[in-house]
Formats: C-alpha cells, structure tokens, sequence
C-alpha cells in the first residue's frame, strides 16, 4: 500500500508588496487629472496706492449703511434689499456721476454686503465706495 499524500489546502494571498506602488500613482494620477475650482470673488477696481484724496460733491455721494441686524439704509432711509437695484437705476439716471458709498457694520452678516454689492452690480454701478 503507497503512503498517500494528502492534498494540502493552499492559502491564496494576494501580493501586496506593490500595493504602496498602485497608491502613489493613482494619488499622483487624480492629482493631474482633476480641475480645482477657484473663486472669481468681487471684481473690484482699487485705485492706485499713494494717490491724493479727491474732493467729491455731497450731491454724487449716495451713502448705503448695512447695520449688524442686516437692514439697509439708503440716505438714513431703511429699504429692502431687493429694492437697491431700482433705486440706484433711478438715482444713476438723475445722476451718472453718482458714487455708492457703502458701509457696513462689522457685526453685520456677510452675505448681507454680498448682496447690497450685487444689487449694486446689476444697476451697472460702476463707482463703489467701500467706507470702514
């Protein structure tokens, strides 16, 4: 009678020396192939540093207050946000020179001010003042 040999299970593994290899290069892969999205942000002309202040007529000064509650006021008169854009058309039809002085308290939210300035964008003001 021959010895018989039993049939050992064989244990399967998968090789994972380069598995560190695999990681770096699919890492490095997506880091090539993907788009990273920035922001535009508010596309604002600053003048240039070191010039003179500019004596300004109060007539084309129209002052915009946004106090910490989130309420507007434009020329001490409170208004809804939503009602900037035809004030301001209205105010740039008298007026082409008029400037928009905004201030804004700094406890008011921000999205408040992103939203007075976009109103203000699409009257197509064009003179911002940004006052502390």
């Amino acid at each position: 009678m021959a010895l018989m040999k039993k049939k050992g299970i064989r244990k399967v593994e998968i090789p994972s020396g380069s598995m560190a290899d695999i990681a770096f290069l699919l890492l490095i892969f997506f880091m090539v192939a993907t788009t990273i999205d920035t922001d535009k942000g508010i596309g604002l002309i600053l003048p240039p540093e070191g010039d003179s202040p500019i004596e300004i007529a109060k007539k084309n000064i129209t002052t915009i207050v946004i106090d910490p509650m989130g309420n507007v006021l434009i020329d001490n008169k409170e208004v809804d946000i939503k009602r900037i854009k035809g004030i301001s058309e209205s105010l740039l039809l008298g007026n082409p020179k008029m400037i928009f002085s905004v201030k804004a308290h700094p406890r008011c939210r921000y999205d408040k001010y992103v939203a007075v300035l976009d109103q203000l964008k699409q009257a197509n003001a064009t003179r911002i003042s940004i006052a502390e």
